[in-house]
C-alpha cells in the first residue's frame, strides 16, 4: 500500500501557518517542532499511516514505539504536542485530545516514571575552581572567553539560546559599582526583554573578553580561531554546553551529566543555599512556576531536611 499523503487543502493551510509564525517561535522551538514531525512523518511512512490527519491510534502507536525506543517521557510528550500544534494549524482537530491517547501517554509515564535527568549544577564553588584552573599565566582568548560565558551565564540565570543571542548593545557597565546591566530576551516566558544585573565579577570578566577580542559592536560571545583570533560568527548553543562540558573536566569536575543548563541550575542551588525566597529567583530566572526551582534544588533540599537534621543533631 502507498503512504498516505496530506491533502493539497491541508498542505495550503500549514503553509499560511508557518508563514503567519514566523518570529512568532524562539528558534530552538522552530526546531523542535521540526525535528519532532520529521521523526513521526518517518515513522508514519514505515507504518504506512497518515501523519497528516492523523487518527487517535495511530499517534498512540508512534508515541509507545517511542518509549520502547528509549525516548524520555519529556521528549515523547513533547513529540505528542508537536503532532497537536501541526493538526490545529492545518485546520485538523487534534488526535491528541483523544482518550486513546491520553491514556497511552499515562501508561508510558507509569511505566518509565517522569523524573528527568537533572543538569549537573555548576555552583559557585565550582565556579571558583573552575577560574583557578583555566586562569592560568599562559591564558588563551579562548580561556578568556569560556570564563566570562560561564560568569555572564550564572548571574543571567540564561539558557544557552538567550546568552548565545546577546549583542553589545545590550550591556550597559555601570562604572560607578563595576556591575553592568543587561537586556535579555527570555525565550520561553516573553517576547520582551528583562533587565537583568550581572555583578563586578562577570562584568569584569566580560571586560576583559570584549577588550581582548576587540569587540566593539555585534554578537557578545564569538567563536575563536585555531590561531587565537576572534571571529564574527556568534557561539551556537551547542557550542555553550561543550565549552561547559570542557571547562568542568579541566577543573577536574565530574562532566557526564554537565550541560547547556548547568548555569542555570547552579546560580538557582546558589541562591537557596544563600537563603534568597523562591519569588526573588523565580523573577530572576525568568520562571512562572516555583515548581522549576524546587526541581533544581530538589538535593540540596533534602540536604537540609528533617532526616538530614535529625542525623547532625545525633552526630
Amino acid at each position: 500500500m502507498p503512504t498516505p499523503v496530506p491533502s493539497g487543502l491541508v498542505i495550503r493551510d500549514l503553509l499560511a501557518w508557518a508563514k503567519a509564525a514566523q518570529g512568532a517561535y524562539a528558534t530552538a522551538t522552530e526546531r523542535a517542532y521540526q525535528t519532532d514531525f520529521n521523526a513521526f512523518r518517518a515513522w508514519c511512512a514505515r507504518a504506512q499511516q497518515s501523519p497528516l490527519p492523523a487518527e487517535p491510534e495511530t499517534v498512540a502507536a508512534y508515541l509507545r514505539a517511542e518509549s520502547v525506543d528509549g525516548k524520555a517521557v519529556a521528549t515523547i510528550r513533547r513529540r505528542a504536542a508537536t503532532i497537536a500544534r501541526l493538526h490545529t494549524a492545518a485546520g485538523l482537530p487534534s488526535p491528541c485530545g483523544s482518550e486513546v491517547v491520553r491514556l497511552a501517554l499515562r501508561a508510558i509515564a507509569r511505566e518509565r516514571g517522569t523524573q528527568q535527568r537533572q543538569a549537573t549544577p555548576l555552583t559557585l564553588r565550582d565556579t571558583q575552581r573552575i577560574e583557578a584552573k583555566v586562569l592560568t599565566e599562559d591564558v588563551r582568548l579562548k580561556d578568556i572567553r569560556d570564563v566570562a560565558l560561564l560568569l555572564v551565564g550564572k548571574d543571567l540565570l540564561a539558557r544557552a539560546s538567550e546568552i548565545v543571542s546577546l549583542t553589545l548593545d545590550a550591556v550597559a557597565f555601570d562604572l560607578d559599582d563595576g556591575t553592568a546591566h543587561v537586556a535579555l530576551r527570555r525565550h520561553k516566558t516573553s517576547t520582551e526583554t528583562q533587565e537583568c544585573l550581572i555583578g563586578p565579577e562577570a562584568a569584569g570578566a566580560l571586560q576583559r573578553w570584549l577588550r581582548a577580542a576587540a569587540i566593539a559592536s555585534g554578537p557578545l560571545f564569538r567563536s575563536v580561531t585555531k590561531g587565537g583570533k576572534a571571529t564574527a560568527m556568534p557561539l551556537s548553543t551547542r557550542d555553550v554546553g561543550r565549552i561547559l562540558k570542557s571547562l568542568a573536566t579541566r577543573a577536574r569536575l565530574d562532566a557526564s551529566h554537565v550541560s547547556s543548563h548547568s548555569m542555570r541550575v547552579g546560580t538557582a542551588v546558589d541562591c537557596v543555599a544563600a537563603n534568597i525566597d523562591a519569588a526573588s529567583i523565580m523573577q530572576a530566572g525568568g520562571w512562572t512556576s516555583v515548581r522549576m526551582v524546587a526541581r533544581y534544588t530538589a538535593r540540596l533540599a533534602a540536604k537540609r531536611g528533617a532526616i538530614a537534621r535529625l542525623h547532625k543533631l545525633g552526630g
